[in-house]
């Protein structure tokens, strides 16, 4: 029987929970390290990989919205409609990043849990 057939232990479970949880203390970075470490492990690789670009790709797209922000203020900065565009973005930017949190503490809950 295969390690991915097999019922992951608790220490599996947990690393991969913490991958997900990792958004609050080392986001991006333990989960590589977990992904990394653990790539002889299905289970603890799967969840690394989904936990990195579930936390990735907000990042991503934080930083391309901060870029256009700047792009669009310095070509027109008198422009009353840079302030409206600015607020929507930035709030564009927080439900993505909630979005992202909310995902990863479901599936940290459902890796425990299962």
């Amino acid at each position: 029987m295969t390690d991915f057939q097999q019922e992951p232990n608790t220490t599996q479970k947990l690393l991969a929970a913490l991958s997900y949880i990792s958004y609050f203390f080392l986001p991006i970075i333990f989960p590589l390290v977990v992904w990394i470490v653990g790539a002889d492990r299905p289970f603890i690789k799967r969840h690394a990989k989904r936990a990195f670009w579930s936390q990735l790709i907000p990042m991503i797209f934080i930083l391309v919205l901060l870029l256009a922000i700047g792009i669009t203020g310095s070509f027109n900065p008198s422009s009353i409609s840079w302030g409206w565009m600015t607020i929507a973005l930035v709030a564009i930017a927080g439900i993505v990043t909630l979005i992202s949190l909310i995902y990863n503490l479901v599936n940290a809950v459902r890796v425990l849990v299962d």
